[in-house]
């Protein structure tokens, strides 16, 4: 009897309510530049020796360095460094610039500021179906106390301890819950961050989801449209553009106001997935209002966009 086939998608989704601890992993290549990633698949394997494991997908980019690694170091983040998770996430740019690091005896970098650091010497590589999983012996430490940053469902979320309602601590709403821009605000936020965290998963910036969301299915839309869609100025709407178009995710034709903006193939595939993720999860935001209430919703909006357009 055959197994079951399981669905990636959904079998991703399924594990994403394991919360996790995040991390990002560092170490040197060959020609002594440092390299990094952002990495939440990190545990602890045996105390004597003092080994921890962590895994890369096969696909990444720094795969083959930190595989033929000698010596690593695993970063454990901070609740407040969601942004420095977020640019190791990121591909095809320079992660450690502006970032606070040294260097140690082994040229591993070692970034200031995070909960942990644990300096390893690589134990043992296994293959493990699409990663390579890459046990480190920790030959080095330091810590210090703070509450660590985790992901979880698809989000980032912090490892606070649970404390029982007070019900003496519970206050009245302000008048401030009244006004419709206060409650925008706090939905897009709110919403948005689970969302936005799952794109840049995908090493998209938030901008290249919004523009390539904007001509997904074929359309042509003009610099000042796909300005006003993604809120990116217009001096690096043309820079992300240009970048984009040398990825092969959109083509530009003209010049200035007159130019042309549409997607190529590879770019509708960058983003394919990402439609039916965000539905998902604003279904579960939505909750008991449904299809019909989202309808509601997305009308009302839609008019008070309407509205404001100057």
């Amino acid at each position: 009897m055959s197994q079951p086939q399981i669905d990636p998608r959904a079998l991703r989704d399924a594990l994403s309510s394991f919360a996790t601890g995040v991390t990002i992993v560092t170490t040197v290549d060959e020609s002594g530049e440092p390299v990094g990633m952002t990495a939440s698949s990190f545990n602890s394997v045996s105390m004597d020796p003092p080994l921890i494991l962590w895994s890369v997908t096969k696909t990444a980019l720094s795969a083959p360095i930190f595989q033929k690694a000698d010596h690593f170091a695993v970063h454990v983040l901070a609740a407040d460094q969601m942004a420095l998770s977020n640019r190791f996430a990121r591909s095809g740019e320079d992660k450690f610039k502006d970032v606070d690091y040294a260097t140690d005896a082994n040229g591993v970098p070692n970034i200031a500021g995070v909960l942990t650091r644990f300096d390893c010497k690589t134990w043992s590589v296994y293959e493990g179906g699409d990663h390579w999983i890459i046990v480190g012996e920790v030959q080095n430490m330091e810590t210090q106390k703070g509450e660590g940053l985790v992901f979880s469902g698809g989000s980032y979320a912090t490892a606070a301890s649970i404390q029982p309602p007070n019900p003496e601590s519970q206050t009245d709403e302000g008048p401030i819950e009244e006004l419709l821009i206060y409650n925008l605000a706090r939905a897009y936020v709110q919403v948005s961050r689970r969302f936005h965290a799952s794109v840049e998963e995908t090493g998209l910036s938030i901008a290249q989801w919004r523009t390539l969301a904007s001509l997904h299915g074929g359309k042509a839309r003009s610099v000042p449209d796909l300005v006003a869609r993604t809120f990116v100025s217009p001096k690096k709407m043309n820079h992300l553009l240009s970048q984009m178009q040398e990825a092969g995710w959109l083509t530009v034709t003209g010049q200035n106001a007159e130019a042309v903006v549409k997607s190529t193939p590879k770019g509708e595939a960058q983003v394919e997935h990402l439609f039916e993720l965000g539905a998902q999860q604003e279904a579960e935001a939505l909750g008991s209002a449904g299809k019909s209430g989202q309808d509601r919703l997305i009308g009302l909006l839609r008019q008070v966009i309407e509205n404001t357009n100057s």
